[in-house]
């Protein structure tokens, strides 16, 4: 099994971050283990050229309350030099995420890394390296 390494950022805001791409489209995403899904900016939807699927739904937002959510799947996915392959994502509003990095001196993200895929790639943080290995 060939062990894949991703290089990983720890912004100002003690946050952990990497670059990626969507669709071809360079992103940058923070890592969160506490975020049930993976999740893109809804504002970025046709900037990554993501297609809905299904309806729309209620989704817990990070400090607010129930905001609305639809899925985007088959979104192409690559990290560092590594092609992950499709990637399901949530869209949705991400302002008050953004805003709130912002005020802490960090920058706006496109979207997370949420538990579903890490659980899903087995991926483990090396803090001393500032590595994502799977």
């Amino acid at each position: 099994m060939n062990t894949r390494k991703v290089r990983i950022k720890i912004t100002l805001t003690h946050h952990l971050s990497c670059q990626a791409r969507i669709n071809g489209v360079k992103a940058n995403l923070l890592i969160d283990t506490g975020a049930s899904n993976s999740c893109i900016a809804l504002s970025q939807k046709n900037y990554f050229g993501i297609r809905e699927k299904g309806n729309p739904f209620e989704a817990a937002g990070a400090g607010e309350d129930k905001m609305k959510a639809i899925l985007a799947h088959r979104c192409n996915l690559i990290l560092g030099r590594h092609l992950i392959g499709q990637q399901s994502f949530v869209l949705l509003d991400m302002q008050y995420i953004n805003a709130t990095l912002v005020k802490e001196g960090g920058k706006t993200i496109d979207g997370i890394l949420g538990n579903d895929f890490l659980r899903k790639q087995r991926v483990i943080i090396d803090y001393r390296e500032k590595k994502m290995i799977f």
